[in-house]
């Protein structure tokens, strides 16, 4: 925890790596909350859940009628998280030319949506999630994340199982 409170005040993209259920994002929703983007919300995505025909719109947005006619102007992933923190949740999913193209997003905030002509730039800090071996992730972008957190198994922490079964135990009860 106090990793976590030291790493959080740095302004640099964090790799967060752990078994499933080990409470990854949990881990990156404290790195926002505790850092000085934590004013604003965090935007937290699933790469997994992001079909590849779609990661680019997805991501960094696209112009209005493109690709598309009739689709509409969005700000992608990465516009959203202008001046926050994108979160993306087993990022050892997202294939190698789209991890190529979040290499310049990673160095110095430019991406270009589709449709558009000219680049533009966001202020973002990048925190990713896997559950895989850093080494899947394509070399050069590893190399943007300047931290990686290594979240162990619940089963070797469970001294937080306390402080983990309060929030859980209202979000079951608020379902019935």
């Amino acid at each position: 925890r106090g990793r976590l409170a030291f790493v959080a005040r740095r302004q640099v993209h964090v790799l967060v790596t752990g078994p499933s259920g080990s409470g990854k994002e949990l881990v990156a929703r404290a790195l926002h909350g505790l850092s000085d983007r934590g004013r604003r919300g965090i935007v937290s995505r699933s790469a997994a859940t992001i079909p590849e025909s779609l990661a680019d719109a997805e991501l960094f947005g696209n112009l209005r009628g493109y690709p598309n006619p009739g689709m509409p102007a969005r700000p992608g992933l990465i516009g959203e998280a202008d001046g926050s923190t994108l979160f993306l949740d087993e990022f050892g999913e997202l294939p190698e030319p789209i991890q190529a193209r979040l290499l310049r997003v990673a160095d110095d905030g430019e991406y270009t949506p589709l449709g558009e002509a000219r680049p533009k730039r966001v202020d973002l800090r990048l925190i990713a999630a896997t559950n895989r071996d850093p080494s899947v992730l394509k070399h050069d972008l590893l190399a943007r994340f300047k931290i990686h957190v290594a979240v162990p198994s619940l089963q070797q922490r469970v001294d937080d199982i306390p402080l983990l079964a309060p929030p859980l135990l209202r979000q079951i009860a608020a379902a019935d």
